[in-house]
This record gives C-alpha cells, sequence and structure tokens, in this order.
C-alpha cells in the first residue's frame, strides 16, 4: 500500500514538472517581443539589478538639475535681457529630456509619450534658438545690416549631402528671407507636435495601430527634421562671422546631439527589439530590455551634454548694445557718451585760475 502511494506521488510530482515545463514553453512561445508590461508587473518581474539601473538613472537626473539650476542662475544674473528668456528656454531642454526619460524607465508604457515629450522640446528649443541669435544680434534689422556683405549660402548641411545642392545659389540676406528662415525652424514643432499627437492617439486606442503606422509617419518626421536643420544651420553659418564671441556654433551643437542621440538611438533600440539578442519572458520582452537600455545611456547623455551647455552659456559676453528705436546709435554708447559730456562742463566749470 506504501508502494502504491509513493508511486502515485511520483507521478504526480511528474505530471506537475511536465505540466509546468510545457507552460513555459507554451508562454515563451506566445510572447510578443513587442508588448509593454504594466508598471505592476514591471516591477515583480524585475530583479535586483532592474532596481541598480534605476538608481543609476535617478542619480543622472538629480546631477541634471543641479547643472540646470546653476546654470540658469548665471543667465539670470549676467545674460542680456532681450536673451535670458530665450536661453533658459534652450537650457531646459536637458532636465525635460531628462525628467521624461526617467519617468519612461520607471513607467514603461510611458515610452512613446517620453519620446513625444523629448522630440516636442528639442523643436521648440531649436526655435528658441533662432531666437537668441536674432536677441544676441539685436533684432531682425540689426541682424540683417551685421551679416551684410556675407552672403546666405544654401550649400550646408543637410543639403549638401543632396545630388542637386551644388547647383543652389547664394543670396544676400535680408528680412524677407530672414523670415523664411524663421518659417523653415517653425514649422518643427507644429508639424512634429501634429504628429505625434496623431501617433499618441493611435497608442491610446491599440498598441498594434500604433506599431503599424508609425513607419508611414517617418518619412513626414524626418523630411520636417531636415528642413528645420537646413533652416537653423544656414542662420548660424551666417552669423558666426559677427557673433562668434557668443558660441552659437557650440550652443547649436549641443543642442542637436540632443536630437541625434535620441533619434537613432531610438532606431536602435526598435531593431534590437526585434532581433533575437534578448530573451522574450513574459512580461519582460525585449522591448523592455531595449527601452531600458536607451533610457540609460539617453540619461547619462544629457548629463554631458548639460555639463558643456553650463560651460558655453557661462562664458563671458561681450558687451551688448540694444538698438534705439529711432536711430541706428546704441543706447548705451549714446548715454555714455551723454556722461562723458556732463562729467567735461563739470570739470570746466571747477577750473580756477591761479597766479
Amino acid at each position: 500500500m506504501e508502494y502504491n502511494t509513493s508511486l502515485a506521488s511520483s507521478k504526480d510530482d511528474e505530471a506537475t514538472v511536465i505540466h509546468l515545463e510545457t507552460a513555459t514553453l507554451i508562454n515563451e512561445s506566445i510572447c510578443d517581443p513587442l508588448s509593454i508590461p504594466s508598471i505592476r508587473e514591471y516591477f515583480t518581474a524585475f530583479n535586483a539589478l532592474g532596481f541598480t539601473l534605476f538608481s543609476i538613472g535617478g542619480l543622472a537626473l538629480l546631477l541634471v538639475l543641479i547643472l540646470y539650476i546653476d546654470t540658469i542662475r548665471h543667465i539670470i544674473k549676467s545674460a542680456p535681457t532681450s536673451a535670458k528668456g530665450h536661453s533658459a528656454f534652450v537650457i531646459s531642454v536637458y532636465p525635460v529630456v531628462s525628467i521624461a526619460t526617467y519617468c519612461a524607465t520607471i513607467v514603461p508604457r510611458a515610452q512613446l509619450v517620453a519620446e513625444a515629450v523629448t522630440q516636442g522640446m528639442f523643436m521648440a528649443c531649436l526655435y528658441q534658438l533662432f531666437c537668441l541669435i536674432v536677441a544676441y544680434s539685436g533684432g531682425e534689422a540689426q541682424l540683417v545690416k551685421k551679416v551684410h556683405p556675407n552672403n546666405l549660402s544654401l550649400q550646408v548641411a543637410p543639403c549638401c549631402c543632396w545630388p542637386f545642392c551644388s547647383f543652389l545659389p547664394t543670396f544676400t540676406l535680408t528680412k524677407k528671407k530672414l523670415s523664411v528662415l524663421r518659417l523653415l525652424v517653425l514649422q518643427l514643432p507644429v508639424i512634429q507636435g501634429l504628429t505625434y499627437m496623431a501617433l499618441l492617439v493611435m497608442w491610446a486606442e491599440e498598441q498594434s495601430l500604433y506599431h503599424i503606422n508609425y513607419t508611414y509617419f517617418q518619412p513626414v518626421v524626418i523630411m520636417s527634421i531636415l528642413l528645420g536643420i537646413w533652416g537653423i544651420v544656414m542662420t548660424v553659418k551666417v552669423t558666426i562671422p559677427v557673433l562668434q564671441e557668443y558660441h552659437i556654433q557650440g550652443k547649436f551643437i549641443v543642442l542637436q546631439l540632443v536630437l541625434l542621440f535620441a533619434k537613432f538611438q531610438g532606431f536602435i533600440a526598435k531593431f534590437v527589439a526585434m532581433g533575437d539578442i534578448f530573451p522574450c519572458k513574459n512580461p519582460i520582452t525585449p522591448l523592455v530590455y531595449s527601452n531600458l537600455i536607451y533610457n540609460s545611456a539617453i540619461l547619462w547623455e544629457m548629463v554631458l551634454l548639460c555639463t558643456f551647455a553650463r560651460f558655453l552659456y557661462k562664458k563671458t559676453l561681450p558687451e551688448f548694445y540694444p538698438t534705439d528705436s529711432n536711430s541706428n546709435i546704441p543706447k548705451q554708447i549714446s548715454t555714455i557718451t551723454e556722461k562723458n559730456l556732463k562729467a567735461d562742463n563739470t570739470t570746466d566749470k571747477k577750473i580756477t585760475v591761479k597766479f
């Protein structure tokens, strides 16, 4: 009787093992590599390595916020009045992107929202950089005067990579052409915002709907980015000779790298998720692994870029002379001249004749 009981028990154990192995195989076979778990499933399945990455990402976010606050204090204190708002807006791209990325690290289903915030913030900051260039010049009219006789070249990146670029002419910069450059940059936040709004609506309706249509939106996104970058590069190139002491080129590069890191690494993360590099074990899928690595890399890249941006925006700028609305004589120069004349008159009055 005992023999039969032990035999039955061993058979039950074998059946249980077989059942578990079968369930595991079924689970792995139906695992969708592009599915994203809920936050409860996410934290339940994560081990100590995942929480270590959360902690390291939080440290990166804290460093970005410290660097940002220090830079903003300097901008408020030392930057020209007309450039303070634009400078503060441009430098804000690093903490905003870091916060959005860290949220996507903790909440995996917030990845698309983080990408939309990153893209939209960069596009808005690129337009604010254009406004900052105009502010450094003293306005559009003064910018056109300072640039003259330098010509506006259309043969700049990314257009220089196109076959017909060598046939493009050069133009004399006028206020009308400067307005065209402004529109090229301004279309970026508008088109990108509408595109990501449509993608977010699809995502809210059904995740598969977003994955199906994402590829079809990319030509519009890429063409908008190319036109916007083309406009800002033309503006930077034509103003470098007259605004060299304002470090415009460096400020543009540290801002442009935000898009390069986010966009290209995002494409790599999506391709990696569709491959067989990471295991697919629900609820942690290859897309979750790739997004986690991508977000961790973006956070520390924002630390580096924010450090470089802090170095550039804390550099001493040359004397800033805003233009008087009624004349072409700078207000500050006029004020200094009046003070010198008053001082000379006072000195003349105090002159006494000694015998």
